[in-house]
């Protein structure tokens, strides 16, 4: 993560790390690519794949708090983003639950705001290590983000009839309600 190189705005790019976070980042994108395209989904992989997501977005978050951004940052906002990080984790974990005890399945939606929060936790931990800095604005988005795809899929959870993993969300995909 040392082998750095300075490129005129950005005041050190981590060549390595960012490299080893493109390739961790397009391998899982391309392990759901042929998820889909081979249609050798199960359970299991399910499973796996929404681990796999929670952990490459701790750990990279966690390099960049540790190693690039650590000097700049005040006692506060060390804090601030481990309780962003904290609290993004434990909201994609907890979906399982709602799952669990409204379908029986712990999985978590493959859904448009879900895809869009990671996305944005992809992009946001490669560009906090290349500006070596933690802008609050990309901490807001990143909470709304969360939010918006936990309080979408809790009501899925609550109201559909038949669990599907590859809902798409509201407002982009209708679903059958369940009986009263």
């Amino acid at each position: 993560m040392n082998f750095e190189m300075d490129l005129g705005p950005f005041k050190a790019v981590p060549w390595v790390w960012l490299i080893v976070f493109i390739f961790l980042s397009l391998t899982d994108w391309v392990d759901g690519f042929l998820a889909r395209k081979l249609n050798a989904k199960s359970v299991l992989g399910a499973h796996l794949d929404a681990i796999s997501d929670v952990v490459l977005l701790v750990i990279a978050v966690t390099c960049v708090l540790a190693v690039f951004a650590v000097d700049s940052l005040t006692t506060f906002e060390r804090w601030f983003y481990v309780g962003l990080l904290v609290f993004c984790s434990g909201t994609r974990m907890s979906m399982n639950l709602f799952a669990k005890k409204y379908h029986g399945v712990a999985n978590m939606l493959h859904s448009y705001p879900q895809k869009t929060f990671a996305a944005s936790c992809y992009v946001a931990a490669g560009y906090w290590a290349l500006i070596r800095d933690l802008p609050w604005w990309s901490a807001a988005i990143i909470v709304a983000l969360t939010l918006w795809g936990a309080i979408d899929e809790i009501i899925y959870c609550a109201r559909a009839a038949k669990y599907d993993v590859n809902f798409k969300g509201h407002g982009f995909q209708k679903y059958e309600t369940r009986k009263k």
